[in-house]
């Protein structure tokens, strides 16, 4: 970051005392010292930060975003990593990006939104005035609660440059089509996860159009942070999911990794120590707000609450080892599941593939199978079994017989015919003894940077359901932990628990034709060897 120019603002960012710069700005606006008190009282209370260096790196991670070009960018990490303030240095990037109007000037409007006023002036306007105070910068306009503008000018060595932002909140009552007459260069988006999606998707259209891209010289765009979301949150599943052309996300390292970001800043690891024991008995809140993880956004029981996504999740796409069996776990309740996954010989459960579907019956999941293993798990051999109360249906009498002698009326026979092989019974539908099948899994440590569970990043269901969904439903008034809350989640759950009940077994670690070559091996021995004479001298 010291390779930046902003100029006349070099000294400026250099020498920024952020404790000094916010009182300032308090005590030359009336209004809001009576609108906040709340805000006055903790600027107070604060530990004098003294003089900061802006352009000093926090790290690599913040540094990528910063320089980012992308349409849609977001930073995420944990609480203190310097994601606010890498927001306003991507302000001042940003407008020395642009090309000079007609006079020269290069003009830059940013619009910092919030989804209530409230917000944007109890935390982002404070933030904003501690790197670019009133005193300093004295074009402002605007007061508690409505919308406010700040005009920032500096010098770099291609002359003048000039932001214009603009701060506004979208209410909970406000109309997305409200926002049809508004024009920035780009939006920045603090919190990004605290904001309906429809404004992301709205502002998408309101960005380099003022000034126009044919003067900026490139299209307009939005960045913003957040720290690590709530699972149901829906920028969950934009960011970290299913991330569109165009958008990029920026993963800081959690504040207990060795590469933990902006710890200058902090004073070193002692605010994440500080925070991890001061909530100790909230394990969840540490997750998300010093370990930078996605999960719940309170307390809760999870089913598998020693699952770590940082070590269990795959970062590239596992391939099936032709030389094992695929194990395939099957539910099929309203919303049919599948798992797919192999055992390997050191005891480490690789989940493939996952298919989770909204609504469908037995063909349709068998259609999805065998879809997914044309394209996938071409000349692997399948050891498939299901939930055991797929067998209702079958002839009671002859249950024990071949498919031959029984009905063909159930589910399981269904999907065997479907899929052209045999479908079994999963060993057990008892949930703590399937829990446990995938628990021993989890625990598992297989060597140095091997764990026993490893999770491909395909499989979405099964991930959101181990860092949230799939969690105990508590009985109000008892501590029973017997039942799962259901969600949609629940159904590939099930499934895994299936498929993972036959780790150990031969099926589970052989082919079946490596099984049946090896048993003809020991016919043949047994018939090269001759009768067996118990006369013969020295047998026993």
């Amino acid at each position: 970051m010291t390779t930046l120019d902003f100029g006349s603002l070099n000294d400026h960012l250099q020498r920024t005392d952020l404790s000094a710069n916010l009182m300032r700005s308090l005590e030359c606006d009336d209004e809001f010292r009576k609108a906040h008190p709340d805000v006055v009282r903790e600027a107070m209370k604060a530990r004098p930060s003294g003089n900061v260096n802006l352009l000093r790196s926090a790290g690599p991670i913040s540094d990528l975003y910063i320089l980012d070009f992308c349409e849609v960018a977001v930073i995420c990490g944990p609480q203190g990593s310097g994601k606010t303030i890498a927001g306003q240095k991507k302000v001042l990037v940003e407008s020395q990006r642009v090309f000079p109007g007609a006079d020269g000037v290069r003009r830059y409007v940013i619009g910092v939104w919030r989804q209530k006023y409230d917000s944007l002036w109890k935390a982002t306007i404070p933030s904003w005035w501690k790197v670019f105070p009133r005193t300093t910068f004295p074009k402002w306009t605007g007061s508690s609660p409505r919308a406010a503008t700040h005009v920032i000018e500096y010098q770099d060595a291609w002359g003048l440059v000039e932001i214009t932002a603009h701060f506004l909140a979208f209410g909970e009552d406000a109309n997305v089509e409200d926002l049809r007459g508004l024009e920035f260069t780009d939006v920045l988006l603090p919190e990004i996860d605290t904001m309906p999606e429809e404004l992301l998707i709205w502002l998408i259209g309101r960005v380099g159009r003022s000034p126009p891209a044919e003067v900026t010289g490139r299209q307009g765009q939005v960045y913003g942070d957040m720290n690590a979301p709530d699972i149901l949150n829906w920028s969950y599943k934009k960011f970290f999911e299913d991330l569109p052309e165009g958008f990029k996300l920026y993963r800081q390292p959690g504040g207990r990794h060795p590469d933990a970001e902006n710890l200058q800043a902090l004073g070193g690891r002692g605010y994440y120590d500080q925070q991890i024991k001061l909530n100790a008995a909230n394990p969840w809140w540490i997750r998300r707000m010093v370990d930078g993880i996605p999960g719940v956004s309170r307390g809760s029981d999870l089913v598998y609450d020693r699952f770590d996504e940082t070590t269990m999740m795959s970062q590239v796409t596992l391939q099936p080892d032709p030389v094992l069996p695929v194990i395939i776990g099957v539910d099929n309740e309203l919303q049919p599941a599948a798992a797919y996954m192999q055992e390997m010989p050191d005891g480490q459960l690789r989940v493939l593939a996952e298919i989770a579907m909204e609504r469908g019956g037995i063909e349709e999941l068998g259609d999805a199978m065998l879809s997914l293993e044309a394209k996938r798990f071409r000349n692997c051999e399948f050891r498939t079994v299901c939930d055991p109360s797929m067998r209702a249906g079958e002839d009671k009498e002859n249950a024990g017989g071949d498919d031959d002698r029984v009905s063909k009326g159930s589910q399981r026979q269904r999907l065997a015919k479907k899929l052209g092989r045999p479908v079994d019974l999963a060993k057990s539908n008892e949930p703590s003894r399937r829990w446990d099948a995938v628990r021993a899994k989890i625990a598992l440590n297989c060597g140095p940077g091997r764990p026993g569970y490893l999770l491909d990043p395909s499989c979405k269901g099964l991930k959101r359901g181990k860092l949230q969904t799939y969690q105990f439903r508590k009985l109000r008034g008892t501590n029973d932990l017997s039942s799962v809350m259901p969600t949609f989640d629940t159904h590939v759950a099930d499934a895994e628990q299936y498929g993972a009940m036959e780790c150990g077994t031969d099926e589970a670690r052989k082919r079946k034709t490596d099984v049946r070559a090896e048993r003809e091996k020991r016919r043949r021995e047994a018939r090269e060897a001759g009768r067996y004479n118990p006369l013969r001298r020295g047998a026993r």
